[in-house]
């Protein structure tokens, strides 16, 4: 969880669960990818609980590592890795072509995410009961709200592209926690929302078994 070093460990280990259950029912390739998502969540929780254990700056080579690999699934991973998964999974080539567009912009996207985090040295500080990670230039508005519509592209539009089994609802979840999370903890805005893209993630056991039940139906019909 975004708000101590017991909830992230403890949610990291829950989606650790979840993730690995989530495998086991994936029984095709194209679908593995999106059954691995709880564990990639599962390693950002497991990485904000170092954080929060390192803040007093006893283990600096610890926390920086930490905070890399944090905002690193955030920026990095998550834009190029959702929209490549549900392009595997994806059945109408119309849509296929779309959500390919949306790997090349998160490709981008995660590029120039990876330079900045190398580059700026992104440092934690507790805002509230969440971690606020600093960036230098961050309270540039205009930059923050292109690089948050740069990062919305291929995060979360693709769900609303996709046909996979609740896509659709999951992005829905996913924009109404980025609003709350904007609204209630501005200044800890990554921490906050990846806590609760995270725990949307653990329905992906769920979506991955319907999605792959609906692919048997349509490849065995009843007779």
């Amino acid at each position: 969880m975004c708000f101590s070093a017991t909830g992230s460990f403890a949610i990291s280990g829950v989606l650790s669960a979840v993730g690995a259950m989530s495998l086991a029912k994936a029984t095709s390739t194209p679908h593995r990818m999106l059954a691995g998502v709880p564990l990639i969540f599962a390693l950002q929780q497991a990485a904000e609980g170092t954080v929060w254990l390192t803040l007093d700056g006893s283990h600096a080579l610890l926390n920086r590592a930490a905070v890399s690999i944090f905002l690193g699934v955030a920026f990095v991973v998550w834009p190029v890795w959702l929209p490549l998964a549900l392009t595997l999974v994806e059945r109408s080539s119309s849509r296929r072509r779309l959500l390919q567009t949306a790997v090349w912009s998160g490709s981008v996207v995660a590029l120039s995410a990876a330079l900045l985090i190398v580059r700026l040295h992104p440092v934690p500080r507790v805002i509230g009961h969440s971690i606020g990670y600093q960036f230098s230039g961050s309270d540039d508005a205009p930059r923050l709200l292109f690089y948050l519509v740069a990062y919305l592209v291929p995060s979360v539009i693709p769900f609303f592209v996709s046909t996979f089994s609740r896509a659709r609802w999951m992005g829905t979840m996913l924009v109404v926690s980025l609003a709350v999370s904007a609204i209630v903890q501005r200044g800890a805005l990554t921490s906050v929302w990846c806590f609760f893209a995270a725990v949307l993630s653990g329905f992906m056991l769920f979506a991955v078994e319907r999605d792959q039940r609906a692919l048997h139906a349509l490849h065995n019909p009843a007779i």
